[in-house]
């Protein structure tokens, strides 16, 4: 349990931290119209939190009609599977009895999943809320403070040093912010895009499905191919023809291919751009420390570190290190980076790191 709790604090750290980064440019907006820092804190947290709310309430409702009707597609789904064993019953002379048996134990059970999750879901309610109330109250503080945290940072550093720290400070908040209304951005125009998609598909629920697939997308990779995943089952389900749950495949690459190659390179910017062999890592360190959050963050944490490590001589090579497109850049680390001030290893190993 104090395992638990430590995590969820660190998560919590860490979930405030990119929050109050997204609020700082509405806070100072405000701050210097209105002249009051609680007040223009107030007011930022409305325009932020009003969007939010309004989704999870799109969210609830259309999860609450969705799962509704879980018993229909139950009962769907045991007409599919029974008749998918009798065919097998026929080919390979199965045994009737424990083909049923097996549907009942396994496929249906399964198809409760869903169900238990909500109930597990409702019974931690107490705990998010509690967890939801403390970020928003820490983040709170680490606005109205922000301006005496940031000179105790500065001066625990030298003197001619502190202008180099608050050029990647200033850094880190412009890569923060536009992560996370390029995050905001993308994730709208998915959910549009594939909710239109399933609409014309004839699919239940398309924008609720369209816009879960974009929130999704916040964690690469997995996010996105459970996104996907989740239609095309439901759809195989519900559906009595087989063309729609392959138009919803289709659809969803269509998308990823648009979203890969234009929506997110030009609103993104190239400095989010990690490689994915960085990225698999943060997503599993992530995975083990955090949890889902912890996945959630791989990614701004990742881009963070780069635009930190490109600031200092001895950690830029490790910055191009974790950039995309690394096997095309591959010569940069002897041309560019082969002096002593560049080394890595010097921070550590002297002897191995400095030309004699």
């Amino acid at each position: 349990m104090d395992s638990y709790c430590r995590k969820g604090g660190y998560r919590s750290l860490g979930i405030q931290f990119f929050f109050a980064l997204m609020l700082k440019p509405i806070v100072g907006f405000f701050e210097r119209k209105l002249r009051n820092r609680i007040l223009a804190i107030f007011l930022s947290y409305v325009l932020a939190l009003i969007p939010l709310f309004a989704l999870l309430l799109f969210f609830i409702n259309q999860s609450r009609i969705l799962f509704s009707d879980l018993p229909s597609v139950r009962g769907r789904l045991n007409e599919v599977m029974t008749s998918a064993f009798e065919w097998l019953d026929d080919k390979f002379r199965l045994d009737a009895d424990s083909t049923s048996q097996w549907i009942s134990d396994n496929i249906l059970v399964a198809s409760d999943i869903p169900i238990n999750l909500i109930q597990e879901s409702v019974q931690s309610t107490g705990y998010v809320i509690a967890n939801m109330v403390f970020i928003v109250v820490i983040t709170y503080f680490m606005l109205l403070y922000r301006t005496a945290f940031k000179n105790f940072f500065l001066a625990q550093i030298k003197p001619e040093s502190r202008e180099r720290v608050v050029e990647v400070l200033h850094k880190i908040q412009t890569l923060t912010k536009r992560y996370m209304m390029g995050q905001g951005a993308v994730i709208v125009i998915l959910g549009l895009l594939i909710g239109s998609g399933l609409w014309l598909i004839g699919v239940p629920y398309p924008f609720f499905w369209g816009f879960l697939a974009g929130f999704l997308e916040i964690i690469p990779y997995v996010g996105t191919s459970i996104g996907g995943i989740l239609p095309v089952f439901y759809m195989l389900m519900v559906s009595d023809t087989l063309w729609q749950p392959v138009a919803v495949v289709v659809l969803y690459i269509i998308v990823q291919q648009i979203e890969g190659n234009i929506i997110s390179p030009n609103i993104m910017g190239p400095s989010i751009k990690i490689n994915p062999m960085f990225i698999i890592l943060g997503l599993f360190i992530g995975g083990i420390l955090w949890g889902i959050s912890g996945m959630i963050l791989a990614l701004p944490i990742l881009a963070v570190s780069k635009e930190i490590f490109r600031s200092f001589d001895a950690t830029e090579p490790l910055s191009y290190l974790m950039e995309n497109g690394l096997s095309r850049k591959s010569a940069i680390f002897l041309e560019r980076f082969d002096h002593d001030k560049n080394r890595l290893f010097r921070l550590f190993f002297e002897e191995l790191a400095t030309k004699p």
